[in-house]
């Protein structure tokens, strides 16, 4: 038995002591952590992409209240692909493109309560010098202030769209920007939009990253692609304390041999033949319910032998992005949680 496997056996052991009641203890360590994509703090008018304050200061009571651990997003990733044990219900914040309500709103806040923070900056909306957004002192502050700087392009482009040659250009015209600004390139990267397919994603690879991020739900584990990482994102219609508290306790449902492996989405194969397999110590995938983004209810599922789970439904996905997010009871108030980002070329670009 691999070291990893015997700590899963020792995970999933935990998991049902716990719930069945035969000894009642939070588990030692998880091997996944959850991180949480925000935008806006306190931008009321614009809430597809905002979080209210009292909704942001509700969930800060949460996780400081609740038994969560905080640790810098590089050091989760670090540990992560080294396949070190996480301290269990292991949270990191994220923040995307820079808005100024960040700066005014949200890291002060996070600050007094002892939460870290991770901003992925687009640096094209720095530099115009918008009163929305951040300047370079601001985000010059932040950093000497202990948040950690990521890249987030330049232009905030649709990358799959505009193909690697112009995303690569992009990157690289970003790169100075960090480097002028802030003396160095940012280590961790975000796709814009959350959009990416295996050329981008081999893009991303070759510039140097140590790790990138998409914007799908899901708990980020040992196991996980270390460049399509997922994030839960929070806004005031995905914000209420309900889900809040669902998300932010998320284990990572243990899977394998997904198919496929590219996001992009041609019209010979929409629908998608998505599959993937659960492993063996995971008991009870009769729970198992994965939800289509354009779909009112769960897709069906199909077990094969042993734990393979494939997933079918006959409305093709539209355009633009589409997710699915697969779930099911973990015990100890926990659920597991594995998401999928699916690219339809086409459609509107916002």
């Amino acid at each position: 038995m691999t070291v990893y496997r015997f700590k899963f056996v020792l995970r999933l052991l935990s998991i049902w002591l716990a719930t069945t009641g035969f000894f009642a203890f939070p588990a030692a360590a998880d091997q996944s952590a959850v991180v949480l994509l925000y935008h806006r703090i306190g931008e009321d008018s614009i809430p597809s992409t905002n979080i209210r304050i009292d909704q942001f200061e509700a969930q800060i009571a949460l996780l400081k209240s609740g038994g969560y651990h905080f640790l810098p997003l590089g050091e989760i990733v670090r540990r992560l692909k080294a396949r070190e044990d996480l301290p269990p219900r292991t949270i990191a914040i994220t923040v995307d493109d820079a808005y100024k309500s960040v700066f005014v709103n949200g890291w002060p806040r996070l600050k007094a309560a002892g939460i870290p923070m991770t901003l992925f900056v687009s640096t094209d909306a720095v530099d115009r010098g918008s009163s929305n957004y951040m300047t370079w002192d601001d985000i010059r502050a932040l950093k000497a202030d202990g948040v950690e700087i990521g890249h987030h392009s330049a232009s905030h482009m649709h990358m799959p769209h505009a193909g690697v040659k112009a995303a690569i250009a992009d990157i690289k015209a970003a790169n100075k920007r960090f480097e002028d600004e802030l003396g160095e390139k940012p280590t961790l990267f975000a796709y814009p939009y959350g959009e990416y397919d295996l050329d981008i994603k081999k893009a991303v690879m070759k510039e140097g990253f140590t790790a990138a991020f998409a914007q799908v739900s899901g708990a980020a584990a040992q196991w996980s692609d270390p460049f399509a990482l997922p994030r839960f994102p929070i806004n005031e219609h995905y914000g209420d304390m309900t889900r809040f508290k669902l998300v932010s306790q998320a284990i990572a449902l243990p899977v394998s041999d997904v198919v496929p492996l590219n996001p992009l989405v041609t019209d010979d194969r929409n629908p998608p033949l998505f599959g993937f397999t659960v492993d063996d110590m995971v008991k009870g995938l009769g729970a198992l319910a994965c939800y289509p983004s354009h779909l009112g209810g769960p897709a069906k599922l199909m077990r094969l032998a042993g734990n393979r789970i494939e997933v079918r439904f006959d409305k093709p996905f539209p355009k633009g992005r589409n997710r699915i997010n697969c779930t099911m009871p973990a015990g100890h108030g926990r659920w597991y949680w594995y998401g999928k980002f699916f690219l339809v070329p086409g459609g509107k670009l916002d």
